[in-house]
């Protein structure tokens, strides 16, 4: 995949198909939910907080994982990235946040795993038609 630059900033292709494929998601989750709309605003709200925490624990991740690299050079925190470790560490994150949550809020277990699948299923095949879409167009 390429990338292009937006003033100083270099933006990958690969990022704006995960951005696209999640607000089709998004979208997704919500219509599928339309039925209760308080556990709709729950359920919603859950999901965005766990993508957060995600992506902060994957990109600040450096810190625990490459501690002498960001004391030698504090700016380098933006530009490294949490690697496999850290995308480990924000899944590991991202469930036991899932986990307090469904327990929290004491929905039935069914109605969090609807919302789940169909959000995992529509970002996995929203993604791959994009890339593809991509793919055939350059």
């Amino acid at each position: 995949m390429g990338a292009f630059l937006i003033g100083p900033l270099l933006v990958k292709y690969e990022w704006i198909l995960i951005i696209l494929s999640g607000i089709l998601s998004y979208l997704v989750i919500a219509k599928a939910l339309n039925g209760n709309d308080e556990y709709k605003k729950v359920f919603l709200n859950v999901l965005m907080n766990a993508v957060l925490i995600g992506l902060f624990t994957y990109k600040f991740s450096s810190i625990l994982f490459q501690t002498e690299n960001i004391l030698s050079s504090p700016l380098a925190i933006l530009y490294f990235s949490g690697g496999s470790k850290g995308t480990i560490f924000a899944a590991f994150l991202v469930l036991i946040y899932f986990v307090w949550e469904v327990k929290k809020y004491k929905y039935p277990f069914k109605s969090w795993i609807h919302g789940i699948v169909y959000g995992s299923v529509t970002f996995v095949l929203s993604y791959w038609l994009f890339r593809t879409l991509l793919i055939m167009l350059f």
